[in-house]
């Protein structure tokens, strides 16, 4: 395997909680797993620390980041900025074809919801939300936070029990959407981001 593949392995593990925040990557473990040298392991963890899910500390190895609850609600508060910023923008641009991907796309997010893998249907449907506002390296800072918000998140199953809240918001969001009223989309995803904020710090501090 290459050092990509690799990384891409490693980085589902991680945002599928099958790799815990604040867990060690041994450099000779992770090759004997992909039976590889450990430079193509090296490289690959180097790649998920420029995604901001592992550090690696010079002769102590790697982890996957752990935040603590400060930081955590740090990261939320800069998804809602950022988000919401793209969403106001996205709906005051979107076209008849932008409405019908949200739409398409939040159906498909319904469907998976609750199964493994889910995540990906919810980045799908959010970041239809924010396609017509044009901003790639918005959308990419955006798409790393949530990434570090789901490392922590797919730790705590118990936050499957909020997905029929998360479905509805969903929905709410959509429709303000397709109706091109920008307030009204932007005010529901922000009470949808601190929510899930407000869930997964709770659980923190069980």
């Amino acid at each position: 395997m290459t050092a990509p593949q690799i990384a891409t392995t490693l980085r589902a593990d991680i945002l599928a909680g099958r790799i815990t925040p604040g867990e060690a990557l041994q450099q000779e473990d992770l090759a004997a797993r992909f039976g590889v040298s450990r430079i193509p392991v090296r490289d690959a963890l180097q790649q998920l620390a420029a995604a901001r899910l592992v550090e690696v500390v010079p002769g102590r190895g790697a982890r996957v980041v752990r935040l603590t609850r400060d930081e955590l609600a740090e990261v939320f508060e800069l998804r809602r900025l950022l988000e919401c910023n793209a969403l106001r923008r996205a709906t005051t641009r979107a076209k008849a074809a932008d409405h019908e991907a949200v739409d398409h796309a939040r159906q498909q997010s319904d469907l998976e919801a609750g199964r493994p893998g889910w995540q990906a249907g919810d980045w799908a449907f959010h970041a239809a939300l924010y396609a017509a506002a044009n901003h790639p390296r918005q959308i990419a800072m955006i798409a790393e936070l949530r990434d570090t918000c789901q490392m922590h998140i797919a730790a705590y199953d118990r936050l499957s029990d909020d997905t029929p809240r998360w479905l509805a918001d969903h929905q709410a969001i959509s429709a303000a959407f397709c109706a091109g009223d920008a307030d009204a989309a932007a005010s529901r995803l922000a009470k949808h981001i601190m929510a899930a904020r407000d869930r997964l710090l709770t659980l923190l501090a069980d």
